[in-house]
């Protein structure tokens, strides 16, 4: 039977039970035999009902309920770096950041330069240390860094105030007086050209829509330029509402990307329920007026302090794996998932005896990621001259896996595996994206079909000096306060392993079956 004859013969049923079923009901009505009355009005019709999209979950998305990748023959040596054994790291960095949200900071996260970014180099001292690494700490003072003190935004209509409460100003945005300012809103959708023509925004308060592309970071707003659009109409304040469901607060770059320019008006990030708020004010007719508040400030002098964690090998040549601690909110992807992979990684090699280890180790927690350069990585860049030539490989363990995550209608829904990850790996020879891709593939850690251009972590500063490897991913609670329970057991155990495997086979191989010529990469 076709598809269609089978749709017809399903029409055909449900045409003859409602009609068997209005006969029945005409019968049971006139072997009654009652008094007919007047016909009765005809009921109004029901409201309609919000049509479902997604059923109740039929399991508790947990660790034991993940797609874990099985072990594959002949890779035993790997079995210690299981997922679960790591998860603890993350859970307890996630902690540090709680506790600075409970301290009552508007800001909060393991932000560099505070109690709670040092608290998390801490604890990497202290697993360096009882992993048996000969840990060394080093203290950089920051480029003058912007941190924002306080800020409150509300939005009043006819006799009506909401406080918005998920604004959250964007990186290096400038603040206000301590009046603050007041402007009308108006709502321009998602900023194209198109939308901006003919309207005049200057001196009012911008709302834009903008899209996760693919994660809060990322959005249609500042890829598009609605953001800029804004700036340069002369906005007094901007707003983009992400399109995320729900009411998340996410921290977002500025219109300079992650350059040092500031906004040149105060400019924020707002969840999707404020910013739908706001909409439905202006659309009932409403003089809808925004007042914007924030006090920011320049910080000199901080000096955070960076973690070395060293294993002898039987050589002087060097691999080289960074994981950076600090974070924006709970930071559980970015950059917990990371810490917890090299984490995991300097313990397997500790216990490996120093002679099967040709290259020395080293194990490194940097500074000023989010706030500023990463300083301690300049450094190394323009200081450690001797040791970039005998260097075999650096990995950046940086936001390294997340929870699949599909848009459904108006649902954001989880799924049970890992995600698939962009990746750069470049800077050696053709053997070097040989070993990183089968690695990958035996740990059943998916990638992207294409790599991107360039590193965009904190192998940025350090690629074009030895062979580099980093796999990334975010997704749409990256930067934001809904980050935490997003990291998979399976997927840190995954990436941890084929990493070591990574290691192990380019310590097979001497460095100039690594290294590519000078000016030179090979990657994919």
């Amino acid at each position: 039977m076709t598809r269609t004859t089978w749709y017809r013969a399903r029409l055909l049923v449900t045409l003859l039970a409602a009609v068997a079923a209005g006969a029945c009901s005409e019968a049971r009505s006139e072997a009654k035999s009652e008094p007919k009355s007047e016909p009765a009005q005809a009921p109004a019709a029901p409201a309609e009902t919000p049509r479902p999209v997604l059923g109740s979950p039929i399991y508790e998305l947990n660790d034991s309920t993940y797609i874990r990748w099985p072990l594959p023959a002949g890779a035993e040596r790997y079995a210690d770096l299981q997922g679960p054994s790591m998860m603890p790291y993350v859970n307890t960095l996630v902690g540090i950041s709680e506790r600075s949200r409970k301290d009552g900071h508007q800001w909060w996260g393991r932000v560099t330069g505070t109690p709670y970014h040092e608290d998390a180099q801490k604890f990497v001292a202290e697993r360096f240390r009882a992993a048996g690494l000969d840990t060394r700490t080093q203290t950089f003072e920051l480029e003058p860094s912007w941190y924002p003190k306080s800020w409150s935004v509300s939005a009043t209509g006819e006799s009506k105030t909401l406080a918005l409460k998920t604004a959250h100003p964007v990186l290096r945005s400038v603040g206000t007086s301590n009046d603050g300012i007041e402007a009308d809103a108006v709502y321009v959708g998602l900023g194209s050209k198109a939308e901006f023509l003919n309207r005049d925004v200057k001196g009012k308060a911008v709302f834009i829509y903008s899209i996760p592309q693919p994660s809060a970071l990322r959005h249609s707003a500042a890829i598009e330029g609605a953001m800029g659009r804004a700036h340069d109409a002369g906005a007094a304040a901007v707003f983009m509402v992400l399109g995320i469901p729900g009411n998340v607060t996410t921290q977002l770059w500025g219109t300079g990307g992650e350059s040092q320019r500031p906004t040149p008006v105060p400019t924020f990030s707002l969840g999707l329920d404020d910013g739908l708020a706001v909409r439905e004010m202006i659309e009932a007719g409403n003089h809808v007026r925004i007042k914007v508040r924030m006090d920011t400030e320049t910080r000199r002098g901080v000096k955070p302090t960076a973690v070395f964690g060293v294993l002898p090998g039987a050589t002087d040549e060097n691999v080289l794996v960074l994981a950076h601690t600090d974070a924006l909110f709970q930071g559980a992807v970015d950059n917990a998932s990371g810490v917890a992979v090299m984490l995991g990684l300097a313990e397997h090699f500790a216990v490996v005896p120093r002679a099967e280890r040709k290259r020395t180790m080293t194990f490194l927690a940097p500074v000023g990621h989010h706030v500023t350069n990463d300083i301690s990585l300049v450094w190394m860049r323009e200081q450690m001259k001797e040791f970039w030539p005998k260097t075999a490989l650096i990995i950046n363990c940086e936001h390294v896996t997340t929870t699949s995550m599909y848009r459904f209608d108006r649902a954001l829904v989880r799924a049970n595996s890992a995600t698939g990850h962009r990746f750069w790996v470049g800077g050696g020879t053709r053997q070097v994206p040989d070993i990183f891709f089968k690695a990958f593939m035996e740990f059943g850690v998916a990638l992207y079909e294409a790599p991107q251009i360039r590193p965009t972590g904190d192998l940025s500063p350090l690629r074009e000096l030895a062979p580099g490897i980093e796999v990334i991913e975010s997704n749409e609670f990256y930067h934001s306060d809904m980050d935490v329970n997003t990291v998979p057991a399976a997927g840190l155990e995954g990436i941890a392993r084929a990493y070591a495997k990574i290691i192990d086979e380019v310590n097979r191989l001497p460095l100039s079956a690594l290294r590519a010529a000078p000016n030179a990469t090979a990657s994919r």
